[in-house]
């Protein structure tokens, strides 16, 4: 935070500057057919890559720390960029999620693995669904709550502002946010399990959350534990997803599971070795689509600093 007055009102007005961004932005999402919406995303997310040097230069950073032994630096570079571009894309899908209808996702995404979540479900104990943030998933959770009744954990973020416009974009498709670290968060995941309902858990970020370290791409990532805590404490069924864009803007959905809990009876090592196992798939995915994942965010940074 800011110590100084002038350091704080500088956050304000950049904060406000953004809401009024995405508002216009929102305004154009809504108005322009998806196709031309999309190609306006790209083209944004372009100029960010050219812009935001920060965050340039640390997705640089770390796709060199988990790729730099199998790609040359040119083909890096257009991963990044192509990174930047589909989160632009991803941004203008996502502001006009409210308006879409079933037809229209159907139309947009392709699901492959649908039956394993299906099958996973079962009456009294529900389904914990791990991804990551690769592809747009936060379509990814609009496509599963159009099947299933579904809430998602997410992070706190820093503006209350902008935290109340994802809830309201999810709300709209009847997806339940909770947000981590809240009072009665973990109830509220409890009573969506205890229904029947899908819990969606994203597990590849470091955040300030209760985790471990386990490894990713070769090198030790602090990584949420509460995906295996509440697996194995209730129960309930795992699966585990991504979703990715694909050539035409179409996007492809891929479950897998339900996965077979590692369950030897010392809770201290089953949660290491299954969050370890859930860390392995999603590096799989990230693997397949490098240019879709979120290179900029600092996973590695708690180990660094350790």
């Amino acid at each position: 935070m800011p110590k100084t007055w002038q350091g704080r009102l500088k956050q304000r007005i950049l904060r406000a500057g953004i809401r009024i961004g995405l508002a216009g932005l929102r305004g154009l999402a809504l108005f322009l057919p998806r196709r031309i919406g999309v190609r306006l995303g790209g083209w944004l997310g372009g100029l960010a890559f050219l812009i935001l040097q920060k965050e340039r230069y640390r997705a640089l950073k770390h796709i060199r720390l988990a790729l730099g032994n199998e790609c040359e630096p040119d083909e890096q570079v257009r991963i990044i960029k192509e990174s930047f571009s589909n989160l632009g894309k991803n941004l203008l899908e996502v502001l006009k999620l409210p308006r879409l209808t079933r037809a229209e996702v159907d139309r947009m995404v392709e699901i492959s693995g649908e039956e394993c979540l299906k099958e996973a479900i079962t009456p009294g104990r529900g389904v914990i669904f791990i991804t990551g943030h690769l592809g747009n998933w936060e379509l990814l959770a609009v496509a599963v709550a159009m099947r299933f009744p579904l809430s998602v954990v997410a992070a706190p973020i820093y503006d209350p502002q902008l935290e109340e416009v994802m809830v309201r974009l999810r709300k709209a498709h009847s997806i339940e946010t909770v947000i981590r670290g809240q009072p009665h968060s973990l109830r509220l995941l409890l009573t969506m399990l205890q229904k029947g309902g899908v819990v969606g858990m994203l597990i590849d970020q470091d955040t300030r959350v209760d985790g471990i370290v386990v490894p990713f791409f070769g090198h030790g990532a602090y990584t949420p534990t509460g995906p295996a805590i509440l697996a194995l404490r209730t129960g309930a069924a795992v699966v585990i997803g991504h979703i990715y864009r694909q050539p035409d803007n179409r996007h492809k959905i891929i479950i897998q599971g339900p996965l077979n809990l590692i369950t030897t009876g010392d809770r201290e090592a089953d949660i290491q070795a299954n969050t370890a196992r859930f860390t392995q798939v999603i590096e799989e995915f990230v693997r397949d689509h490098p240019e879709q994942w979120v290179w900029m965010h600092e996973r590695w940074k708690t180990v660094k600093r350790g």
